[in-house]
Parts: C-alpha cells; structure tokens; sequence
C-alpha cells in the first residue's frame, strides 16, 4: 500500500505553478495524458514525459508537440527540479518513477485535478457521464457548443472528427468533460467525475462495468449518487430514465438532491421522450415531446436507438442552458461522429468495414443494432475482442448470447488473461460460441487477430457489412483487413 505521502490532499495545484515551470507527466502517452501534456505545453509549461510505449495516434501528437518524451519508466527520466509530477492512473505505485516522487518529497497530482484546473475551473462546467455513451456525447455537446459560437473548453475521451483536439482550453463560458467513473490515480480511488463539479451533468446510463474495482453495480450507484447529491439548487442533473438503475435513483434525487432533475428516454414517465424515429440509412429523424418545449424534431446523424437519446440528452443540456432550438437542432444535423464508433473504415466493392468501440454487452447490442438498422439487407459480421477489464471475465457470459443473436456470423477472439486476472473466473468464449449458435447466429473462436483476418479475407463477399468492435487495437486487425479490402479493389 502507498505510504502517507500519496494522498488526494496533498495533490498540489496547477494554478501555484509560475509561467514556464517544469512539469514532469507520468504515463503520457494515454489519450487524455497525452492531450493534457500538450496542452500544458501549449501554455508555457516546460513538459516532459514517460511512458513504456507511444501508441497511434498520441505518439505521432506529441512527436509534433512541444513535449520531450521519454521511453520507459526510469528513475532518471524525472527531473529531480520538476515543479510538478502528474501520475496517470495506468500507473502502479513502487513504478520506478514514483519512487523518485515519494524518496525526493517531488509535488505531485492526478490527471482529473490537473484537467479540472486546465479546462474546468472559472467555467460552466458540463459532465456527461455513465456506463455508456460518453464520449459521443460529450463531443456532440462540445461541436454544438463550438457550432454556435461559444468557443467551449472541451475534453474528449476519444478522437472527435468535427473538432480539431480531443482536449481545448477555450475563451468561452462552459467546459465539457467527460465524467469517467473509473478511478482516478493509485493514490486517488475515487471517479474522476468527482474532481469535476458539474453544473450541468448528463447520467446517460448505469450498468455493472469495471469489475476490476467494483464488486457490484450498487457500488458504482453510490459514486454516481454522491456526485449528484453534491450539486447545488442552481445545477442540473439530465438523466436518462429507460435504464433502471437511472429511473431508481432519480426517485431518490428528487426527494434528496438541490438540483433540477430533468428525464428522457422512450419512457412514459420521461420529461423529454422519444416518440419516433425513422431511420435514413447511418442517419435517422427523431421525434421528442417534451413538457418544457412542445414537440420537436432532430436529424440526428448516426443510427440507433442509443444515439438519438444521446443527441437528446445533448438538446437538453444546450436548451437549458439558454439556447434556441434552431440553433441546436441544426449543429446536431452537421455531426460527422467520433473515431471508432460506428466508424466507417472501408465502403467498396460491396462491403462495408465498421469500427466500433463496443466492448460492454449493451454497448455490442446497441452497436449492432444501429448497424442492423442502417444495413437491414446485408448479411451482418460481428467481430469481437473480448480485451477490457470487464469483458473478459465470465460475469457477462450470458448478455453477450442475446448482443451477438443482431448479427449474421459472429467471430470471437480468444481472452488473454493478464496478471489483473488473478482468482477470477474468465470467460468462457468457446462456450459463448456455442451458445450463440445456439440462437441462431453461426458463430466461431478461431484465436487470435490472425487467425480471424484469414477467415474474413477468405469468407467475406460482395453485399456484406464487417463490423469490429474492440477497445483496444485488436493485434492490428482492423488496419491489416482494411488493407485486405483496399488491395482487393
């Protein structure tokens, strides 16, 4: 265990640092790590950084940034002089590095202090969290806000293909986060979310997910509900109602949180429903009724149930918070999605290669649902790497059979079991192949990245729609059967 010298209190502030001080960034090369150092950079800061690998495509942004990067953990990467340390939360204590931090009393904090401080702090500060839906809810939010010309301070826990950085400190009023309810540092095992103090707050969705620190989704209700209840009479909280563990605690923030409570979904009981929608291809026509505004409609490009509720969950925010319908309903219609959801990688000779971020078994249904409904006539591949945290224990063998029944044939990469594994049970993928079968939908595990690219390149033909879902690079699948297609054509 950490000795005392980690603490959250004793993180010490962005804002005590003098133009041009030295900041020293522990794990840089993570999406939000990554983008936080350049930042910082861009303000004046002396920024430099570790990491034991730089991935795609934050390697090539920081290669081009102001930032010295560092390969490997090692002792004298640190700059005994730094002014600051920021510890991501990839990174473990007794890492080489920390150990400099805590043996030379060096100042340190947490990546969700430093972005509260960098993009938050002084603004309107709009989080949107949940199990699911985040990250494009939170780039819709930013591009609306950036299209009517707010100029909004922005992070973004993914690759927005409208905006031009993942994370921005703007000039204007409101900022817009991404709420991750995943811990926050070693030394900080609280949310991030809780950093962040929400005047505005979208729970898009609550479900049992990072079963690698959380015993049960009743644990993951209790952070949830301590952010809410910490709001004041002049937030509001924008909930969405069709998931239980939402409608639930939503009957108890009513009764027990100052803030306003606004609901929507599909759901009777929702403040703004979704009456109708009609799908138009990878677009879709929404149709609302709302108490506060009347009826309404939105051209929401992206297909799914999931995404017109995200688009609504984004009218809300902007709408309450002061702006015309027109002005919102046009800037949703202009969204182009953010990178690996739903993402289009190759459309040619008859098939369609789709990348998605999808890992959680709602997220799979809800992802090859949309497809589903934008491609009902084409035979639908569904591949899957089982690779996050969650994914790969056994605790969702059973959701994963009715996700996968959307598809035509669905192919399933093995689990590699990781030293975080310990003492549980993983899942069972042969079995799940089976079962899904079982059901319907002819389904393989064939092993590996490898192992799958020569079964698509052998088996996949004109009129067929390729979706990959994974959150992470899937041993270069996606990359290497896109190549596959292109030669092809």
């Amino acid at each position: 265990m950490p000795k005392d010298f980690f603490k959250i209190d004793n993180c010490r502030s962005i804002s005590s640092l003098k133009p041009g001080a030295k900041i020293h960034v522990i794990g840089v090369a993570g999406v939000a790590m990554a983008q936080l150092a350049i930042q910082l950079a861009k303000q004046g800061f002396n920024v430099s950084g570790s990491d034991k690998d730089f991935w795609e495509p934050m390697g090539s942004l920081l290669k081009k940034s102001n930032v010295q990067t560092k390969h490997l953990y090692k002792r004298e990467h640190v700059p005994l002089d730094a002014d600051l340390v920021v510890i991501g939360n990839a990174v473990s204590y007794g890492n080489d590095e920390v150990c400099v931090v805590e043996e030379k009393n060096l100042p340190y904090t947490c990546f969700p202090k430093a972005l509260f401080e960098t993009v938050i702090s002084g603004r309107h500060s709009i989080v949107v969290s949940g199990t699911h839906g985040k990250t494009t809810t939170t780039a819709l939010t930013a591009f609306v806000l950036s299209q009517i010309s707010q100029d909004p301070s922005y992070f973004i826990g993914g690759a927005s293909q409208d905006l031009p950085e993942s994370l921005h400190a703007g000039r204007g009023k409101f900022s817009v986060v991404e709420g991750d309810e995943y811990d926050s540092a070693f030394f900080a095992k609280v949310p991030k979310f809780t950093f962040y103090k929400p005047n505005t707050c979208i729970v898009n969705a609550i479900e049992f997910d990072h079963a690698d620190i959380y015993p049960d989704v009743e644990a993951i209700k209790r952070e949830f509900d301590g952010m809410v209840r910490k709001m004041t009479g002049a937030d509001l909280a924008i909930c969405a109602v069709d998931f239980p563990h939402v409608a639930q605690l939503v009957t108890n923030w009513k009764e027990t949180s100052a803030a306003k409570i606004l609901t929507f979904g599909e759901s009777s009981s929702a403040d703004v429903r979704l009456v109708g929608r009609k799908p138009l291809g990878f677009s879709q026509h929404v149709s609302c009724a709302s108490k506060a505004w009347g009826n309404f409609e939105l051209l929401v490009p992206m297909s799914g149930s999931y995404n017109a509720k995200n688009a609504i969950a984004v009218y809300i925010a902007c709408r309450s918070l002061g702006f015309e319908h027109q002005q919102i309903a046009q800037a949703i219609s202009k969204f182009q999605r953010v990178k690996r959801r739903q993402e289009v990688r190759f459309d040619g000779k008859g098939v369609t290669l789709i990348e998605d971020f999808a890992h959680h078994p709602t997220a799979v249904l809800e992802t090859l649902q949309g497809i589903r409904e934008a491609f009902p006539q084409r035979r639908l591949w569904a591949v899957f790497e089982p690779r996050s945290n969650t994914s790969r224990r056994k605790v969702f063998q059973d959701d994963y059979i009715k996700a996968f029944t959307i598809a035509d044939l669905a192919l399933l990469a093995k689990v590699e079991q990781k030293s975080i594994d310990s003492g549980h049970e993983l899942l069972d993928v042969s079995t799940l192949a089976d079962k899904i079968s079982d059901s319907g939908t002819p389904t393989r595990c064939p092993g590996l990245a490898p192992e799958i690219q020569a079964i698509l390149e052998k088996e996949v033909a004109s009129g067929d729609v390729v979706v990959i879902m994974s959150n992470g690079a899937f041993g270069g699948l996606i990359s290497a059967f896109e190549a596959s297609l292109r030669a092809r054509v």
